[in-house]
């Protein structure tokens, strides 16, 4: 008598779900159990924030199939001969017995046989210590249980105070979500930015401008010291400096890594505490497969154990295990921390590491900031979008990129993804065969533009100046000019307030060269650095010893105050 072999999944999400599906398309003779702890399954987390701003019309759509139907017990049985047991959790791994102990809602103790187990436990919401956290109307979007329970509050109480603890990709969603519903938002972050340790300070700055803007008040460097409540409910929040309004607080401070029964079960943490796994997903006891939020990941660009929990990390990693647990081996080579965020009408993306990791890391790189057109400039709704390239010198490889714009971040934040994967180089994506259409594209894609630009800077052509050097220079060195050559009508429309910026159109710089002195410093500056580069080098012609232009222009500019 055959005896089939038992695979047992715990965690029905993206990297479990996808390992059991693909596991059963591959051998049907496999007899696969799933537990879930909560009552759902299969759903698309990542949209979660959209339900709540209204844009995702039921919640049920996050746990559709392309095709309409809900992927609940009874689809995976039917369609897929998987058994999912709901509201059951798991409480300890027996690797003797290859059992695992767990428990149902009503306290019954259960235990479950496997041959091979799959650990897609996902991760769980930081906790700050911070009193009040028991409090009514407390949230951290993580599950479709606060999904479900901060749209009734926002459909009973209309037009309230909100509260953001966080300014990473949970609290920048959930900020947009909440203004879409009338709601006063405020956002606090610990760090000094939004995105921290994601992006760095000067592209971060883009998104905080457009978030005020949208009517976000956001406060960094904050320390938080207690949540108070009146009746049961949260009321305000109290830092050290403040006291804010909250009828409704969502905490967004991170994820940790739920690895208590594998570390229980003696399996081995990494580096960064989640849980370690070999590039087959294999944990340190090879019946054991891990993958998605709860595990340790290599990252292509340093090298070195990371933990960047992303939904599409999670699927991959399924299909990894999947493959491996039947025969096909195949190896995930380790993440790039990928992402892509919409933030109101911005969207913003990254990939690699950032200008700050890279000096941490040693890498000898530079860093430069470029803006173009996404599409065309002459073509209705072109957009401006502004990339940030980190790259390391004498490889002239990329090492990251960072992205923020109205534009199609993505598709450009997806070719800096596959250069870096495949070491390409400078040179390799200028020659890239791209896609052209003027609906599309310019002609010489922006990414294009950044990498002949950085090109440039190698050569000693283009002399570039960040928005944050430029603004030290003008606070503190009386010896420095700024020369603004946008158009009379630009210059008067918004321009840095500051009387050691004038404006003189580039096309009379040619004719009025005469009235800039060659013994001080100038920083040409326009709207996204081109007319600044064509300044730069004519005064360059000229004899002017020291010009530098101003990288990405006044649309890369942090400061909004600044303008007038």
């Amino acid at each position: 008598m055959n005896v089939k072999k038992r695979i047992l999944v715990i965690g029905a999400s993206a990297c479990g779900a996808k390992a059991a599906a693909r596991i059963k398309r591959l051998r049907s003779d496999y007899e696969v159990t799933i537990l879930e702890q909560s009552r759902y399954i299969s759903y698309a987390a990542c949209g979660m924030p959209y339900y709540l701003e209204g844009k995702v019309r039921a919640m049920d759509d996050l746990m559709k199939t392309t095709y309409g139907r809900i992927r609940d017990e009874r689809y995976f049985k039917e369609l897929k001969d998987i058994t999912v047991r709901t509201n059951i959790r798991a409480l300890e791994i027996d690797r003797k017995t290859r059992r695992v102990k767990a428990t149902n809602t009503a306290g019954e103790l259960l235990s479950f046989a496997y041959d091979n187990l799959v650990l897609a436990m996902g991760a769980s919401p930081k906790k700050p210590p911070l009193a009040g956290l028991d409090l009514k109307n407390i949230y951290y979007l993580t599950r479709m249980e606060d999904t479900a329970a901060i749209s009734q509050k926002i459909q009973d109480y209309k037009g309230g105070s909100a509260v953001i603890i966080g300014g990473g990709f949970i609290g920048v969603e959930a900020a947009e979500a909440l203004r879409a519903r009338k709601w006063d938002v405020t956002l606090l972050e610990r760090e000094a930015q939004l995105f921290p340790n994601i992006l760095d300070f000067d592209i971060s700055a883009i998104i905080r401008e457009h978030f005020y803007e949208n009517g976000v008040e956001c406060e960094f460097n904050v320390d938080i010291i207690s949540l108070k409540g009146e009746k049961g409910s949260v009321h305000k929040v109290v830092t050290k400096t403040k006291e804010y309004p909250a009828d409704l607080v969502i905490i967004a401070a991170g994820l940790t890594p739920n690895t208590e029964i594998a570390r229980a079960a003696g399996l081995e943490l990494g580096e960064t505490q989640a849980l370690k796994v070999n590039a087959r997903m294999q944990t340190s006891d090879p019946r054991i497969y891990a993958g998605g939020d709860m595990v340790e990941n290599r990252h292509l660009v340093t090298g070195k154990p990371c933990y960047i929990p992303l939904g599409s990390t999670a699927n991959k990693q399924g299909r990894v295990i999947a493959n491996n647990i039947c025969g096909i081996p195949v190896e995930f080579p380790g993440i790039q921390g990928t992402f892509v965020c919409k933030a109101f009408d911005y969207n913003v993306g990254a990939t690699g590491i950032t200008e700050t990791q890279a000096k941490q890391l040693g890498f000898d790189a530079f860093a430069l900031s470029v803006c173009g057109f996404d599409k065309a400039h002459f073509y209705p709704d072109s957009q401006i979008m502004g990339l940030k390239l980190i790259l390391e010198k004498n490889s002239q490889k990329i090492l990251g990129m960072q992205a923020v714009g109205k534009g199609d971040v993505a598709r450009r934040i997806d070719v800096a993804a596959a250069a870096i994967r495949f070491n390409a180089t400078i040179q390799d994506i200028t020659d890239l065969d791209m896609a052209y259409a003027p609906p599309f594209s310019q002609a010489l894609d922006v990414f294009v533009t950044a990498l002949n630009v950085a090109e440039n800077v190698n050569r000693g052509i283009l002399k570039p100046m960040t928005a944050m050097e430029a603004r030290k220079l003008l606070e503190a060195d009386g010896n420095v000019l700024m020369v603004d050559v946008r158009s009379d009508l630009e210059f008067k429309r918004a321009h840095i307030g500051h009387p050691q910026v004038i404006n003189i159109p580039l096309d009379e710089l040619q004719q009025r060269i005469g009235e800039l002195p060659k013994n001080k410093k100038i920083i040409c500056v326009c709207l996204l650095g081109l007319r600044g580069f064509s300044a730069q080098r004519i005064l360059d012609a000229a004899g002017f010893p020291s010009v530098c232009t101003l990288e990405g222009g006044i649309f890369l500019w942090p400061w909004k105050e600044d303008l007038v």
